[in-house]
């Protein structure tokens, strides 16, 4: 309400208070449509890292150009995984930007991410739990909102999704995928020269304390907001295919680089835009058990749980320590055969020594003979 002192001063007064109607309503109408044009693909991405075998958190930057204008996407996302190593639901925030050939400014905007990844394995798994090959399906929504001087743009997509994972070797997998995105989109334009208000229907009252009171009849302001502003909506179906390589640099770090080709409208018919991008991830949990092979699914296992656990199996009473399995699995040494003792042979008879000859009779000394006498002198000898 407006004070007055005379009749001229409260025409004057009417006529003001009119403006300033019109002029909140066009203040009114720069709140409602402050947006920007964008298209319909241009939602923030889905999926972060076709990685499930432990929660994690990965930040990305992705830098898009097409016909349109460039863009950029800055993503933080947190996955958990389930204790199968299977499931994924992967949160994510995203800060998009926009910058339409169309508009004199860029769109700035944001986007929330919700999605369920399922990574099926089809082959075997590497040591520390990456499959060989799998098949991925992901379902969920990205809503993206962008705001500019000109446009309000906002596209709600449920998105569908398939993967193909594959691991030639432990330290990459390579994931070429496909998306479909069921979008219903709205585009709200504020065109300021299209503002009017209709005289006839502002009415002024002058009390009786001197003040005017201004007001508009209904659906006035209805009026001119629909003069003002068009809504765009529509429902179309835009479609993205892309590589991704995930470069497992240790059990807890991944080094992921993006890839995709989209169309900025429903299928391929709309502008082409590609995309290129890298993004850090960090599992801070564990890896989940179940994905790894038997002989490491127990290394962090507290060793009186596992005693326990064992006792309980029925077999656990049959259990052989190692040395007893080795010495059972070794085949029985033959048995060697005893010689053949040869029969006994009788002992040879030696015939008996030869009877000793007759002891001879001792035989008597010769006499000794008698000395010669000595020589004489007749007979000299």
């Amino acid at each position: 309400m407006l004070g007055v002192k005379n009749p001229r001063a409260a025409s004057v007064a009417a006529r003001v208070g009119t403006r300033l109607i019109i002029g909140s309503l066009t203040a009114f109408v720069l709140l409602l449509g402050k947006p920007a044009e964008a298209l319909p693909g241009t939602h923030a991405p889905a999926i972060s890292t076709y990685d499930t075998r432990a929660s994690s958190v990965v930040l990305a930057y992705r830098h898009g150009a097409s016909d349109e204008g460039p863009f950029n996407t800055f993503s933080y996302n947190a996955n958990f995984s389930n204790t199968t190593g299977i499931l994924s639901a992967q949160f994510g925030i995203h800060y998009v930007n926009f910058d339409a050939k169309a508009n004199d400014s860029t769109a700035h905007g944001v986007g929330a991410s919700g999605v369920a990844l399922f990574v099926f394995p089809v082959a075997a798994r590497w040591a520390d739990g990456v499959p060989k090959a799998a098949i991925a399906f992901d379902i969920g929504s990205v809503p993206t909102v962008y705001v500019s001087g000109q446009r309000q743009y906002v596209t709600l997509p449920l998105v569908l999704g398939l993967g193909v994972p594959l691991s030639p070797h432990k330290a990459i997998t390579l994931t070429p995928w496909f998306e479909a995105s069921f979008s219903a989109n709205f585009d709200t334009i504020f065109k300021s020269t299209d503002i009017t208000v209709d005289p006839d229907a502002v009415t002024t009252k002058v009390n009786p304390d001197g003040t005017i009171n201004v007001s508009l009849k209904d659906g006035a302001v209805e009026a001119a907001v629909k003069k003002g502003v068009s809504i765009d909506s529509g429902f179309v179906v835009p479609l993205r295919a892309g590589l991704e390589a995930s470069i497992h640099v240790s059990e807890s770090v991944d080094f992921n680089l993006y890839s995709s080709f989209a169309t900025l409208g429903g299928g391929f018919a709309g502008t082409s835009a590609l995309t290129f991008g890298a993004g850090l991830g960090y599992r801070w949990d564990e890896i989940v058990p179940a994905v790894l092979p038997v002989e490491r699914r127990l290394e962090h296992e507290n060793c009186d749980a596992v005693e326990a656990r064992f006792r309980s199996c029925p077999s656990s009473g049959k259990w052989l320590t190692p040395e007893q399995r080795a010495k059972e699995s070794k085949p029985p040494l033959p048995t060697a055969t005893p010689p053949v003792q040869p029969a006994p042979v009788p002992p040879a008879v030696s015939p008996p020594p030869p009877a000793a000859p007759p002891a001879a009779a001792p035989t008597q000394p010769a006499p000794a003979a008698s000395p010669s006498a000595p020589p004489s002198a007749v007979f000299p000898g």
